[in-house]
C-alpha cells in the first residue's frame, strides 16, 4: 500500500457512502456562476451615486458680489390707463394690545410710525395696504396696529405695457394718488381714536408720519 498520494478507490467508496442530495449541492455550488461585484463608492456605501441638490430657502442670501435691481418710479406713470377704475378702500388688520408697565409712574413717550407697502396680485393687479403703529416708550399701556388695503385692478388692455416688478409701487402709489393715500390714513386716524377711547386712553387723530 503506498504511503503517499491519494487512493482513488477509497474516495468512490466515499462517494457511494454520501448521500444523493449532498452530491448534488456540491455540484451546484462548483456550477454556480460567480455573482458581479457592485462597484465601492468613496464614502463606503455600495450603488450608484446619487446628486444631492441642496434646497434653497426664498429667504436665502443672494451670492456675493450680486446686487438686488432697484425699483423705477418714472414720473409720466398714469394710473388711471393701467387700472380700471374701482378703487375700494377695504379694513385690512387691527392689532390691540394692553400692557401693564413695569414703570407705573414718569413720562411716556408715544412713538408713530407709517408704513405703505404694495403687493403684485400675479394678472389680477397690486394691492397697496397703509399700516399706523402706534407704541409707547418705555413700555406703555397698550400697542396698536391698523391696515387698510386698496386693490388695484389691471386694465387689461394696457397690462402688458408694463414690467410690473420693475416698479415701485408704494412710492408711485403715494406719489400718484394723494387722494387715495390721505382718505386711508383718515380712516386709520379715526379707527385708532375709536378704539383708545373705548379704552379709556384716547388718542387724538395725527397726520401722518
Amino acid at each position: 500500500m503506498p504511503l503517499f498520494g491519494r487512493n482513488k478507490n477509497n474516495d468512490k467508496e466515499k462517494d457511494k457512502n454520501e448521500p444523493a442530495e449532498n452530491r448534488d449541492a456540491e455540484k451546484q455550488e462548483q456550477n454556480a456562476p460567480e455573482e458581479p461585484q457592485q462597484p465601492e463608492i468613496p464614502d463606503g456605501t455600495f450603488g450608484h451615486p446619487i446628486d444631492v441638490h441642496p434646497l434653497i430657502s426664498e429667504n436665502s442670501p443672494a451670492p456675493t458680489g450680486e446686487q438686488k435691481p432697484s425699483l423705477r418710479v418714472p414720473d409720466n406713470f398714469d394710473f388711471n390707463r393701467y387700472f380700471l377704475p374701482e378703487r375700494r378702500i377695504v379694513l385690512e388688520n387691527v392689532s390691540y394690545e394692553t400692557q401693564r408697565p413695569a414703570i407705573a409712574s414718569g413720562q411716556l413717550r408715544l412713538n408713530v410710525k407709517d408704513t405703505i407697502v404694495a403687493q403684485l396680485l400675479g394678472h389680477t393687479g397690486v394691492k397697496v395696504t397703509y399700516n399706523r403703529m402706534l407704541r409707547f416708550e418705555p413700555e406703555g399701556p397698550f400697542t396698536l396696529s391698523v391696515s387698510f388695503s386698496v386693490l388695484l385692478i389691471f386694465n387689461p388692455t394696457t397690462l402688458t405695457e408694463v414690467d410690473w416688478k420693475t416698479l415701485d409701487m408704494a412710492e408711485l402709489f403715494k406719489r400718484k394718488c394723494p387722494g387715495l393715500t390721505q382718505a386711508m390714513i383718515t380712516k386709520t386716524a379715526l379707527l385708532i381714536a375709536e378704539i383708545t377711547n373705548a379704552n379709556g386712553t384716547p388718542i387724538l387723530p395725527v397726520g401722518p408720519r
